[in-house]
């Protein structure tokens, strides 16, 4: 990713609608698997500027919680924020012996990866899981819907929801909810994205949004976390999956 990508994260990572509507879809699909999570051990893998991180610690009120990312620009937004719990390293080679977390999440990380790249990420994700544990994972969905902002963001592969599903059964994972998310806003979704191709830029999404629309917008993410909690929605920009470390 871009090092201005992770500038406008920072930015605005507590108040952009995605950002803060995917927060409250993430938190519906978790309420799959009543638990708690007061004693728990998290990692979120591919952390960025550490604001999910210390947004799930607080959130689900964890024991102890931990974040790594492999950018070296990341890092420095870290250490802004005086967060010690974070560290460089690469998705595929967690700096954790096995079996040491209760719940890891990835966001948004595993569609940076090529060929077999994925599955060796999310491997490493169930090699740190406690047997029992949980995954929960979100990622872009559908290669067709790749426009300028998958260039700024340097996206390799968007999936979709019945190869997230194989994949983490392949792996040992057992699926215990999978959905597709941000499906309301999804007609306007595609033809942003289709129009950006004919445009040829690498322009991000993440940019600021007026407050009216900023708020209708997430209004439409939050009515979706409400609707996740009990049924899967058919298709989306995005996939959310949640499995168990059997």
């Amino acid at each position: 990713m871009r090092d201005d990508e992770f500038r406008a994260m920072f930015d605005l990572e507590d108040r952009l609608w995605w950002y803060a509507g995917m927060r409250r879809i993430a938190e519906a699909v978790l309420a799959s698997a009543p638990r708690s999570y007061r004693n728990a051990r998290l990692l979120d893998v591919g952390c960025g500027t550490g604001y999910s991180t210390s947004w799930l610690g607080s959130r689900l009120d964890c024991a102890d919680c931990f974040g790594i990312d492999s950018s070296p620009r990341a890092a420095e937004l870290w250490h802004q924020q005086r967060l010690d719990n974070t560290a460089v390293a690469s998705a595929i080679s967690l700096p954790f012996v096995s079996n040491q977390f209760d719940l890891v999440t990835c966001f948004d990380v595993i569609y940076q990866f090529e060929g077999e790249g994925s599955s060796a990420a999310l491997s490493e994700m169930f090699r740190v899981l406690k047997p029992g544990g949980l995954l929960l994972i979100r990622e872009p969905a559908y290669d067709w819907l790749r426009g300028s902002h998958d260039s700024a963001v340097g996206t390799r592969h968007r999936f979709t929801l019945r190869e997230a599903r194989a994949t983490l059964k392949s792996l040992g994972f057992a699926i215990i909810r999978a959905t597709y998310a941000n499906t309301l806003l999804f007609p306007v979704a595609v033809f942003h994205r289709l129009i950006s191709r004919l445009r040829e830029r690498d322009e991000s999404d993440v940019r600021p949004v007026g407050g009216r629309l900023n708020r209708l917008l997430e209004s439409a993410l939050n009515l979706e976390a409400a609707l996740v909690r009990s049924k899967t929605l058919p298709f989306g920009l995005s996939i959310v999956v949640l499995a168990e470390k059997k």
